[in-house]
């Protein structure tokens, strides 16, 4: 792909991200495969929904490229090295994108996984979704540990993983199908984190003598409890 094309694409994933609330501040990174020897990637410190072209690097896989400089003079994500650690482990690779999902944090943070399996659309495009143990950002460590993951036949790899604390990252053929597979962790994370909260409430009501069904509306006395209890 050349440089121009791939630039137009992650431009618009980063704006696409921003106005899903996925990512905050100089949050997320993105990166798509050029040839067999370059990744585009997105800059550090840097708003992912407010880039320009002009601010994305060139890095060539297998080398240390941190000292690498956008034509705007901005240096390379942090998570550059799992960047090149996915794309070297997976050479078939089109596009690679993470971000600090804000439900999937909370459920890692509180202790949770979701299973993909509970949703028809994670089970069929995240039949496998890995939750890996918190890494230090940006380390060599944490990028082989990603990079381990995701490797594997295609058909059988993990599309998506989970960090714990770190939000998520996916890859794709292309940058459009690894944000929809990341959107689609964010789903899973916000549904599995709903459904916790609706099971709470029930058992909370249920300790109080209320029963809810779901063909019998609350009756006024009800909510008035419930109003009392907050």
């Amino acid at each position: 792909m050349d440089r121009p094309t791939a630039a137009s694409a992650i431009v618009a994933a980063g704006r696409r991200l921003g106005a899903r609330g996925l990512i905050s501040a100089g949050e997320g990174n993105l990166s798509i495969r050029l040839d067999a020897e370059r990744l585009l990637v997105t800059p550090t410190g840097r708003r992912k929904d407010e880039l320009e072209s002009a601010d994305l690097i060139v890095v060539r896989i297998g080398h240390d490229e941190r000292a690498a400089r956008s034509p705007s003079g901005l240096a390379p994500s942090s998570d550059l090295a799992i960047h090149l650690a996915v794309h070297r482990a997976r050479p078939d690779l089109g596009a690679m994108v993470h971000a600090h999902l804000p439900a999937s944090m909370a459920l890692t943070l509180a202790g949770e996984t979701p299973d993909p399996a509970v949703l028809p659309e994670t089970a069929y495009h995240l039949p496998v979704l890995p939750l890996l143990p918190y890494g230090e950002m940006g380390s060599a460590e944490l990028a082989g540990r990603v990079a381990a993951a995701f490797d594997g036949p295609p058909d059988e790899a993990p599309r998506a993983v989970l960090l714990e604390r770190h939000g998520a990252i996916a890859i794709g053929p292309d940058l459009e199908t690894a944000v929809d597979r990341l959107e689609l962790v964010e789903v899973l994370c916000r549904t599995w984190r709903d459904a916790l909260l609706v099971q709470a409430a029930r058992a909370g009501l249920a300790s109080a003598g209320i029963v809810l069904t779901p063909t019998a509306p609350m009756r006024p006395l009800q909510a008035d409890a419930l109003r009392e209890e907050r």
